[in-house]
């Protein structure tokens, strides 16, 4: 499993129709997509962030998603987008015991 680790820089007051808006457009439009298994959202009630953990089942299902698609997408954002202010990937390793 891959894991796309995103931070966005988002003031407080709007961070709740950030999520929202985000849910709808993002991981609506993202579940479809092969090798997508589902998302976390972290907020930071302390700080003006907002915490995106998507998780893929490989790095290649990740990496397929058309760029049409993702400027479809971050084009509905509308004014509640925010540019990735951090962003990382993080392999999952399981070991057998």
């Amino acid at each position: 499993m891959v894991i796309e680790w995103l931070e966005f820089d988002v003031p407080k007051a709007q961070q709740e129709a950030f999520i929202k808006r985000d849910e709808e457009v993002w991981t609506e439009g993202l579940k479809t997509s092969p090798g997508y298994i589902g998302k976390e959202v972290w907020s930071d009630p302390f700080q003006d962030k907002v915490i995106l953990v998507i998780r893929w089942q490989t790095r290649e299902d990740w990496k397929s998603v058309p760029q049409a698609k993702i400027d479809q997408l971050d084009q509905q954002m509308g004014d509640l987008k925010f540019p990735i202010a951090k962003g990382y990937e993080y392999r999952v390793r399981k070991f057998l015991h």
